[in-house]
């Protein structure tokens, strides 16, 4: 016990003070102390002494224990009140011990004094602990609640943006579905009146059926597909999926077949079907 105690001793006996004192000091306990035996001392001492710790006598010439010690319990709950007196019964006691006082201690029998003393103290700092750890508890939950709902709020605002931009990521489809069609397709219209070869209106053709994938909604999926792709690579792969065949193929790209069979290979290993039986055509429609 390192800290210096501050003891007030209610007792109009100083020769009994003084046994207290130094049954005190016997056991090595640091203290200063004050001696008082009237009400008026009494509160004076609680207000500038700020004891850690009440001595008291039950029987005063003027002022009794259990007033003493109610006066504690309502300015300083928090320090063991230790009756020290010469006879208390055993009812008497237990009502004290009710009214909140922390031990006694007879006074033919001092040597019990130290070990209250030292008893009511660790309760004391268990109690102190106890409560900075509930404090601190405390104030953690406080601080995970207002994380959760700062999370809350963050997650309601993400959900308020997202529900924003699938919004806008609509309209914009609709728009390019609508431009593509009113300001694209009718020139596709003007060209396939026009007196064009076989090739020729195959590739018009071509591109007629890749602006439609382009504003289909199904075009999400396929471009998730074809990421891996190269551009060539996806031309051969919408070829297939149309069904043309190797020879309509080279025309329509203007390549060999031996070119189209090598993307053909690639096209398989890439998504995955190599060397296994997948029907290429139904395999990227599947994924389509």
């Amino acid at each position: 016990m390192n800290k210096e105690l501050c003891v007030l001793i209610i007792e109009d006996v100083p020769t009994d003070a003084e046994l207290l004192k130094y049954e005190l000091s016997e056991a090595g306990i640091p203290f200063i102390s004050r001696c008082v035996a009237a009400r008026s001392s009494f509160l004076k001492a609680l207000d500038d002494f700020c004891p850690d710790l009440i001595l008291s006598d039950y029987s005063l010439p003027s002022f009794n224990g259990l007033s003493a010690l109610k006066i504690a319990r309502e300015k300083c709950p928090e320090v063991p009140f230790i009756f020290v007196s010469g006879a208390l019964g055993e009812e008497l006691a237990i009502e004290l011990l009710k009214q909140g006082a922390t031990d006694y201690v007879l006074k033919n029998r001092l040597s019990r004094l130290v070990p209250a003393v030292c008893r009511a103290l660790q309760e004391v700092e268990e109690r102190n602990e106890r409560r900075v750890a509930e404090e601190a508890l405390k104030q953690r939950e406080q601080a995970l609640e207002l994380k959760s709902r700062s999370l809350e709020e963050a997650n309601t605002a993400l959900k308020v943006l997202l529900k924003h931009r699938e919004e806008d990521k609509a309209t914009i489809e609709e728009q390019v579905q609508a431009n593509v069609r009113k300001l694209v397709f009718p020139y596709i219209e003007n060209l396939k009146r026009l007196k064009l070869n076989d090739n020729q209106m195959s590739q018009v053709r071509m591109i007629e059926a890749n602006l439609q994938e382009i504003v289909s909604p199904f075009l999400r999926n396929l471009t998730s597909a074809y990421l891996c792709l190269t551009p060539r690579e996806i031309q051969v792969a919408n070829l297939v999926k149309d069904g043309r065949t190797t020879k309509e193929m080279t025309d329509i790209l203007n390549i060999s077949a031996t070119a189209i069979d090598f993307h053909r290979k690639n096209l398989r290993s890439k998504l995955g079907i190599k060397n296994k039986r997948n029907n290429l055509r139904s395999y990227i429609s599947s994924i389509s």
